[in-house]
């Protein structure tokens, strides 16, 4: 926590106190003019979905014990836009007045006020709706759970045939989005598919004891399936429960993770993968980018993304912090760069270079990064220099894609043409890609004289051509002296532009989409376990 994140929590830590103080004088005020012995306060608990017993406060604005069980209660809820605060139980019958009317209204709007802070204190949102898309003959059973899930929670239960009928509130991020389906086969699924490989929230499935509708709803992401035979109604809160301290709005489709590594130190890899980061984390928003340096050698990134000379943690730290959590990542060598871009900078020591290689190490970094593919949809690693050691041969089997950067220079390509053979022999030629930098160079050769000694059939030559970067030497001379991104100093610059065609034709987005995804930012916090 910075400065200013601290001085924040502190004021707003005082204008809760006040609020708390505000808040009980009118209850006691209440109790005066109702003319009650006292009124008892049960706070909503969003957490658990139960209202918590506060205080008792008498007509003396005394705090007392508990009152014991009595026969005759009589609750007044407190709530506002259909959210419920709480409520207090009084012991008789009041009158129906004016004055206690208005009371009543301005103690609704003092509670509305202390939640709204005690969201920015404790980050305990809640507050949700809850969208039922059902198929005609499910109708009744969706009526019948939507009066369930009333019950069980304190939101909106919205039924639809359509849910694109609430596009626009479904890309408000004011809530969260719980989107349940209700299905009797895969037809419905399918024909939202595209739909849902573009909700960001939380999808839950209930269909029939179906494998194959289950297992599709898995390649779509959507992790929680039930079966319409063993459903209760308990079981979506316990779904809720479990994923309320993390982010709600997350669709896992399509997460990938990808490795590049250089044919050659110096050739571009780190500069690549940095930018290519900051890239995605611009053109999807919604979308969290995790970066990896993995080199080798002293690695550069932190001068980039965290821009410390020499980094107090680093990924020896970070691995060695125990289970992936993000409060406590921050603190151990996770850097923040953007609101959906953080990084992980490499190692500062040559010692820590045998200690990257060993099994202890390996397996803990695996661990890791399954767990953060939990909450990240790209982790992008930078392997450094190309080899076959222990740590590098075991993450080109991990990464969905591994991109491999060369250029066009005869010694380049003749190592090239060694390395791609180890690959195309460890069965890892389908995910490999090349990117070829500063292809425009005096001493490049050509591209059917590099295939032609890479052996390339016509379909691997295609690999030469769909991924190329001119030589942009001034632009990103330039960020290299002022240490940093090309993405941020040099927007226009043709290392910039290639990259993102690259990008966007490689799938990971589209232009005409930008526009529409800028504002859709949300904080990081709320997945961390």
């Amino acid at each position: 926590m910075n400065l200013n994140d601290y001085q924040e929590k502190i004021e707003a830590s005082k204008i809760k106190r006040s609020l708390d103080e505000h808040i009980s004088e009118l209850l006691e005020l209440f109790v005066d003019l109702a003319d009650l012995d006292y009124i008892s306060f049960y706070k909503f608990d969003y957490e658990y979905n139960v209202f918590d017993y506060e205080y008792t406060i008498n007509n003396h604005g005394e705090i007392i014990e508990k009152p014991e069980n009595t026969n005759k209660k009589y609750k007044i809820k407190i709530k506002k836009n259909r959210i419920i605060y709480g409520y207090i139980l009084l012991n008789k019958r009041i009158k129906s007045k004016k004055v206690l009317k208005r009371l009543l209204n301005k103690i609704r709007n003092h509670f509305h006020k202390q939640r709204q802070i005690e969201k920015s204190l404790y980050d305990a949102d809640s507050s949700f709706n809850i969208y039922l898309v059902y198929e005609d003959n499910l109708k009744n059973f969706c009526e019948n759970l939507k009066s369930g899930l009333k019950v069980l929670f304190n939101t909106d239960v919205i039924s639809t045939k359509d849910i694109t009928l609430y596009s626009k509130e479904l890309k408000s991020k004011d809530k969260k989005h719980i989107i349940i389906y209700l299905v009797d086969g895969q037809e419905k699924i399918i024909q939202d598919e595209d739909i849902i490989k573009n909700l960001n929230e939380l999808i839950i499935v209930i269909g029939p004891n179906d494998h194959r509708i289950s297992m599709y709803c898995g390649k779509l992401g959507i992790e929680n399936y039930i079966s319409i035979n063993e459903f209760k109604a308990e079981n979506i809160k316990n779904i809720v429960l479990d994923t309320r301290k993390q982010l709600l709005t997350k669709n896992r489709y399509g997460n990938k993770i990808i490795g590049l590594t250089g044919i050659s130190g110096g050739i571009g890899t780190t500069t690549i993968s940095m930018n290519a980061c900051d890239l995605l984390a611009k053109n999807l928003p919604d979308k969290n980018i995790l970066y990896i340096d993995l080199t080798n050698t002293k690695a550069i990134s932190n001068l980039f993304l965290e821009e410390n000379p020499l980094p107090e943690k680093t990924i020896i730290d970070l691995i060695n912090s125990s289970e992936f959590n993000i409060e406590s990542n921050l603190d151990n060598g996770l850097i923040k760069k953007t609101e959906n871009f953080y990084c992980i900078t490499g190692i500062q020591k040559h010692i820590d270079k045998e200690y990257i290689e060993k099994d202890v190490f390996i397996e803990k970094l695996l661990e890791y990064i399954s767990s953060s593919s939990d909450y990240f949809n790209f982790i992008v690693i930078d392997l450094g220099e190309a080899d076959a050691s222990n740590l590098k041969s075991t993450l080109y089997d991990v990464v969905n894609d591994l991109w491999i950067v060369t250029e066009m220079s005869l010694p380049h390509i003749s190592k090239l043409k060694t390395f791609y053979s180890l690959l195309k022999r460890a069965g890892l030629k389908d995910k490999t890609s090349f990117i070829v930098n500063r292809f425009d160079s005096q001493n490049a050769i050509s591209i059917s004289d590099a295939t032609s000694i890479l052996n390339m059939n016509d379909d691997e030559k295609k690999l030469f051509n769909d991924m190329k970067i001119p030589n942009d030497y001034q632009d990103l001379g330039q960020c290299w002296n002022y240490c940093k991104l090309a993405t941020e100093y040099a927007k226009n610059s043709l290392f910039v532009k290639k990259l993102d065609s690259i990008l966007e034709s490689k799938g990971f987005y589209k232009k005409e989409e930008k526009s529409e995804t800028k504002s859709s930012l949300f904080s990081f916090f709320k997945k961390s376990k």
